[in-house]
Formats: structure tokens, C-alpha cells, sequence
């Protein structure tokens, strides 16, 4: 996968969890399909439309764990990086930590609003009216997540675009393309399958 920014992310209406890829040209980058029924997150990442050409595989090392590390593999099976969870700091905000082949992180990310995802648990919390204000809420309330280099230095953001089922996301350098722009995007792509089932 090479990719060219902006990325965008864009769900499926089907049953199973189903994400398209596409460059800034709307070429297709990759179609992500979430393995269903596995005590471990597992995603299969297929470099065709009709899922014929595994690319990539991110597993996840344990099962139900605050500091789950997802590793990404290509189709040869060569590690190319993580996305480790920082623990409870996570359960507040998003917060990962994009690890490199070496295991040494290359990039953190957060949400950069985290009391927004609180907000929107209080307000889903109300039966019923809840229930209601939580839908317009998703519409009104898009989230960011910032992406930062080992510097600090603000690299990529991904944001939700405004919709009623959270289907789109944007990816977007914020500087030039980093060498390791395809693990960035593929750890990307893994956090907004999580962050998406969160609210």
C-alpha cells in the first residue's frame, strides 16, 4: 500500500464490519474486513475489491486486555509494527502508542478532545432520551485524533466527517509523509474500528 493523502476511511452497511480505503484520488488503497466470532481482535487487510489479495494481518497478542498490543503483519508474515493501548489512560481518552518492527515507539496518538467521549457517555447513560441524544450527538460531534512523531511534532490527524453512522473518516499528513506513512495508516484504520464500537 502506498499511500496518498488525504486517506479516507468509509464504512459499509453490511452485517459484519466491513472498511474501504481509498487514496486522494479516490483509488482503492485496501478493503479491511474484521474477523468475526475470535476470542482475539483480528483484522484482514485485502489489496483487492473482492478480497482475493491478502495484504495485511493485525492480531491482537491477548485476549480482553487494557494494553493490548495489535500487531501488524504483511501477507509474508514480516512484522511491520503495533498499536499498543496505554492502559487505563485509555479508558479516559484514546491513547495508543504506533510501535515500529524494532518494538520501539515511532509515534503516539490521542484524542484530542477525550471529555467529549466522557460527554457522550453520560449523556448515552439517560434510558430512552439517551438513546435518542446520542444519535443527533454522533451527527453533531465529530471527533479528532492527532497523530505524533518521537519529537512530538503533530504528523497525521484523523477526523470523523459529519454523518449519522459514523461511516467516514479522514486521514491527513500534516507533514511530508513519513517512511512509515503504511504502518501509520494501517494503525489508523485499526483505531477507528476501536474507537467506532466505543461510541
Amino acid at each position: 500500500m502506498q499511500p496518498t493523502f488525504p486517506v479516507t476511511l468509509t464504512f459499509k452497511f453490511s452485517l459484519f464490519t466491513e472498511v474501504r480505503v481509498e487514496g486522494a484520488q479516490a483509488q482503492l488503497l485496501a478493503v479491511v474486513k474484521e474477523k468475526k466470532f475470535s476470542l482475539r481482535d483480528e483484522v484482514r487487510v485485502f489489496a483487492d475489491e473482492a478480497r482475493t489479495q491478502l495484504a495485511y494481518t493485525i492480531r491482537a497478542d491477548g485476549v480482553l486486555d487494557w494494553r493490548a498490543t495489535r500487531r501488524v503483519r504483511d501477507a509474508h508474515g514480516r512484522e511491520l509494527g503495533a498499536l499498543r493501548a496505554q492502559g487505563l489512560r485509555t479508558a479516559l481518552g484514546a491513547r495508543y502508542d504506533i510501535l515500529g518492527p524494532d518494538g520501539q515507539v515511532a509515534f503516539t496518538l490521542a484524542d484530542d478532545h477525550p471529555w467529549l467521549g466522557v460527554l457522550e457517555g453520560v449523556i448515552g447513560a439517560v434510558p430512552i432520551i439517551g438513546d435518542f441524544v446520542a444519535v443527533g450527538f454522533d451527527y453533531l460531534v465529530n471527533p479528532t485524533y492527532t497523530v505524533r512523531d518521537a519529537a512530538g511534532t503533530p504528523a497525521y490527524r484523523v477526523r470523523k466527517r459529519r454523518s449519522l453512522f459514523a461511516r467516514r473518516f479522514v486521514i491527513e499528513a500534516l507533514t511530508p509523509p513519513a517512511s512509515e506513512a503504511e504502518l501509520v495508516v494501517l494503525a489508523l484504520v485499526q483505531l477507528v474500528l476501536r474507537e467506532r464500537e466505543r461510541g
